[in-house]
């Protein structure tokens, strides 16, 4: 009988856990299904502020639900009458609009408090305020909002609703439709979905910040804000809110290193206020930027005698006077050893990924330029030196490409100080009847050079793949608009796609180096023994001639504003002025290898009369039965990138060339059928494509002198340069090699027009 009772109590306990069990996993599902459904009525109701009737494809986008669920928490929401279904679509009711309100004022108390009382950053918010709000009761809410000092904004921004369900006024205007270049300041950013919110606060666009919309196009949108040039797509621009900038208050996070200035507010985070004021931070001290971490946040600020380290979101929230920034001294070293101490912490600090990176954000615009110098129309005259006259004229190339180092300098630099690209402070500077004449002028020698570079292309994809001419200029178009279609999604996309054709034409021509195997004692005597054979003259003033290309230097000045805008401190300007020397020394000494490589390849081997004539095709049929079928198919695949690229580069040229000339912009497509229509025509009437390479080069040297002497003389001008007006050394250089290479265009344009 005991056995039995113990039986039994053992039984009894053991059903009794089974249903507490069972009854807490059912609580569990329960309320996850609750969770659920009330998120989704969140979504409802922002989605309903738009339209009456909400499909299901878009309920289930901005909910985040598995399409598979959405007929359950669509029952679930008529279930508690908080919306109506029509066919398909639903509608929420009054009541659902009361819940809806209730969990959104629920959720942005929870951000506030989390923000304020917590310190949690702005991007982990929304996780822990969303798992909040559904275990609170209204009476917790309400006490929370007392505590709070009853908010009206949470940290993003957003209104907070009332108890009774009223919302504040929302302000601002959605940076999609912000004016340009008109300064604004961050007001409210959506914090749904938390994706896109936590990219924004990763590059610092929160509540606060000040934005100025540079350029606005098909698929993305370009701010500056910090200093930084971005590029947002059009929905994370449109979760934006802005409104004007007071001119008289600028964020913190606005100043650079080594600038002050003195507080006007610190902002109403009483989290943020705690850490100013224990670091003797009040309305009315002056702040100074000391330093930064190699990544550019957070920034190190000294305020009496202390420092205080801040990230770039609590920066946007403090406020200082704009009329009282000013420069500073802080301990300087010289400008390289300072670059390589950043290097080095980054590296210290980050690994060498990050420090590649870093590099990589500044480097481009030069070497989107450099494929002009390794263009079609430099190959002709590399392989005809290369063929007849050795090694001895890899000094041209070695002086022609330090003359066109010092004019790509001169045209950066002329952006940087201005603003401005060389044709539009021609159009400011000279009458408008000279603007339209050099634009005619320019328009034409950039029409001619990209058919020639449209044309190498073509007859890369012709030797590659034994395409016929015509559909091969066809397939070139094709790829060249795919190329240029990537600025869509931001100027860096196409920078990357031409470094990497870059790299093609340099592992291409490594690979020919490698199979000529040429004499290292002849190459060294050829680049540092200057020597001028008899008959040379002709090629080496082609090589010279067609190096510096006048489209470059109007695409240089313009590019490089996407590294600074005239607004910029001077300190930033410097800065960006020697990365851009950087950027510029790394590329073109890059393409001087390559042309170099060409004139090599050819000395080794064609030399001794191997070669039938001076033509692309005749370079690649000949190297097959001496360096073997890869040599053959690393020219080709070599010429194939340098003509898609430079290409590109010249369309962009022509843009620039336009806007900057008359102030007007014609769709990218235009230009690219305009300029491929004489390139069919031309292969339709069997012109020889070397002719259209020659024809090429004397377009460029008519307008060469449009282009390097305007050049010269605006980076010479102090009233137009400033601080950055070439020195006595630099404009003694600068016109030596303009009078150099001018001189050797008239004698190009004499032996090629004159039998």
């Amino acid at each position: 009988m005991p056995y039995l009772l113990v039986f039994l109590v053992a039984v009894i306990v053991a059903l009794s856990v089974a249903v507490v069990v069972l009854w807490r996993r059912t609580q569990r599902v329960a309320l996850g299904l609750d969770e659920i459904t009330e998120d989704t009525l969140k979504a409802l109701y922002h989605l309903s502020r738009q339209e009456l009737l909400i499909q299901p494809r878009a309920l289930v986008r901005a909910a985040n639900l598995q399409p598979g669920r959405y007929a359950l928490i669509a029952s679930e929401l008529t279930r508690r009458r908080w919306a109506e279904a029509e066919g398909d679509a639903l509608r929420i009711t009054r009541s659902g609009e009361r819940r809806a309100l209730e969990l959104i004022r629920a959720h942005r108390l929870w951000e506030r408090y989390l923000a304020d009382k917590e310190g949690l950053a702005l991007d982990a918010l929304h996780d822990e305020a969303m798992r909040r709000e559904h275990l609170a009761t209204p009476e917790e809410i309400d006490a929370l909002e007392r505590e709070l000092g009853h908010p009206r904004f949470d940290p993003h921004g957003d209104p907070i609703p009332s108890r009774e369900g009223e919302l504040p006024a929302e302000q601002g205007v959605s940076l999609a439709d912000w004016p340009l270049r008109r300064v604004g300041r961050i007001v409210h950013v959506e914090d749904e979905p938390p994706a896109l919110f936590a990219q924004l606060a990763l590059i610092g666009l929160t509540r606060g910040a000040q934005v100025e919309v540079d350029e606005r196009a098909a698929g993305r949108v370009l701010v500056w804000s910090g200093g930084q040039r971005l590029s947002l797509t059009p929905a994370a621009a449109a979760s934006i809110a802005v409104i004007d900038a007071p001119p008289e208050r600028t964020p913190l996070s606005e100043i650079e290193i080594g600038q002050a200035a003195r507080v006007a507010d610190i902002g109403e985070s009483p989290a943020l206020r705690a850490r100013a004021e224990a670091a003797g931070l009040r309305v009315g001290a002056e702040l100074a930027a000391v330093s930064a971490d190699p990544l550019g946040d957070p920034v190190t600020y000294r305020v009496n005698g202390r420092t205080l380290t801040l990230a770039r979101a609590d920066a946007n929230q403090i406020l200082l006077d704009a009329n009282t920034i000013r420069e500073i001294a802080l301990p300087r070293r010289p400008w390289l050893a300072e670059e390589l101490a950043r290097a080095k912490e980054l590296f210290l600090r980050y690994g060498s990924l990050a420090v590649l990176k870093r590099a990589l954000v500044f480097f481009g615009p030069a070497f989107v330029i450099s494929v002009g110098y390794m263009d079609p129309g430099n190959w002709g005259t590399d392989i005809e030196g290369g063929a007849r006259f050795g090694y001895r004229l890899l000094w041209v190339i070695f002086v022609a490409n330090l003359m066109a180092i010092l004019l790509q300098i001169l045209a950066a630099k002329l952006g940087i100080a201005t603003g401005k690209s060389l044709p539009e402070v021609c159009r400011d500077h000279y009458p408008r009847w000279a603007s339209v004449a050099l634009w005619v002028t320019a328009e034409l020698a950039a029409m001619a050079t990209d058919l020639a570079e449209f044309l190498g292309g073509a007859v890369g994809f012709n030797l590659l793949f034994g395409i016929p001419l015509f559909p091969a200029a066809l397939l070139t178009g094709a790829v060249i608009s795919l190329i240029l279609l990537l600025e869509r999604y931001g100027f860096r996309k196409v920078e990357m796609v031409i470094i990497g054709l870059i790299a093609v034409i340099g592992f291409g021509y490594m690979a020919e180096i490698l199979l000529a195997k040429p004499p290292l004692d002849e190459m060294i005597r050829g680049l540092l023994v200057p020597s001028l054979p008899i008959g040379a003259t002709l090629v080496a003033v082609g090589i010279i001639g067609a190096t510096v290309m006048p489209h470059n230097l109007y695409l240089h000045s313009a590019l490089i504003q996407t590294r600074v805008r005239p607004s910029d401190s001077l300190e930033r300007k410097r800065r960006v002025y020697r990365l851009a020397v950087a950027d510029s020394l790394v590329a073109l000494n890059g393409a001087f290898f390559v042309n170099a490589a060409i004139l090599v390849m050819s000395a080794s081997a064609f030399a001794g009369g191997k070669l039938a004539e001076y033509s692309l095709e005749s370079a690649y049929h000949t190297l097959t039965p001496l360096l073997g079928p890869l040599a053959s198919v690393a020219f080709a695949l070599a010429l194939l990138a340098s003509g898609l690229a430079s290409s590109t580069t010249a369309t962009m040229a022509g843009q620039v060339i336009m806007e900057g000339f008359i102030h007007h912009k014609i769709n990218v497509w235009l230009r690219r059928l305009v300029t491929m229509l004489p390139t069919l025509v031309i292969i339709g009437l069997n012109i020889d494509p070397l002719q259209i390479l020659v024809l090429s080069q004397v377009s460029l040297s008519f307008q060469l002198p449009f282009a390097v002497v305007p050049l010269v003389l605006f980076t010479s001008n102090p009233t137009i340069m400033g601080p950055f007006a070439n020195g006595r050394v630099i404009k003694a250089l600068a016109w030596a090699a303009t009078a150099t290479i001018l001189g050797l265009n008239v004698v190009l344009l004499y032996q090629t027009l004159v039998p």
